[in-house]
């Protein structure tokens, strides 16, 4: 399974760094998605702040590279392709709204409650706390819902607001995760899935390692 699952996302990859490559005027690209670069002879590099780390992406070799060697997976390289070739530059309506309110995706609720929300809700539903010292760690901002919240930026033009409301004991705790309208001028609609899947996962780390730190 997880053999066949790697076929797929390599399939995936190639086609989309074809379709970047195809599709040509990279730096029209890179400026509809927000981000910076600089040319040196016939490569383009492209600097991508993804949560709170930088990725260098260097075309048309389309490597990757992390700030401090990190590797960089091959779900993250999909991503960042992806960004660049959906990139509208449409710019931020303003507003959130939940995953179920993006034209389409009200069906697929029930995999981004499982893959996303439970995952925080399991961990932090009795500790609001927790919940926004890992925000804070990651470099999020407050936010004012529920009873605790924050912003993250997986990239330039894809923030995701995640709300935590505290379980008691008449409620069970609840979590949710929010994005501006603008999203779908910016990744694939499968895509919103995974990135809030990374966001999340990466606050679960991020609050494990405190506590490790701290024991």
């Amino acid at each position: 399974m997880q053999l066949k699952r790697q076929k797929t996302y390599k399939g995936v990859f190639e086609t989309a760094k074809e379709t970047l490559l195809r599709d040509g005027d990279i730096p029209e690209k890179v400026f509809r998605a927000g981000l910076r670069h600089d040319e040196r002879g016939d490569s383009i590099r492209v600097f991508v702040p993804f949560f709170n780390e930088t990725i260098l992406l260097t075309l048309p070799a389309v490597a990757f590279a992390g700030e401090t060697g990190t590797n960089i997976t091959l779900v993250t390289r999909i991503i960042i392709l992806h960004y660049l070739n959906t990139a509208s530059g449409t710019p931020f309506v303003g507003e959130k709204i939940a995953y179920g309110d993006i034209p389409a995706c009200m069906h697929y609720g029930p995999v981004f409650e499982k893959r996303v929300l439970k995952p925080l809700i399991r961990a932090f539903g009795y500790d609001k706390y927790s919940f926004q010292e890992a925000g804070k760690l990651m470099g999020a901002r407050e936010e004012k819902f529920g009873d605790a919240s924050f912003t993250l930026f997986a990239l330039p033009k894809v923030p995701v607001t995640f709300v935590l409301w505290e379980g008691d004991e008449e409620f069970p705790p609840r979590a949710k995760a929010l994005f501006d309208p603008s999203v779908t001028g910016y990744l694939p609609l499968e895509d919103i899935v995974v990135i809030a899947k990374l966001a999340a996962g990466r606050i679960l780390k991020t609050a494990m390692k405190k506590f490790h730190d701290e024991d």
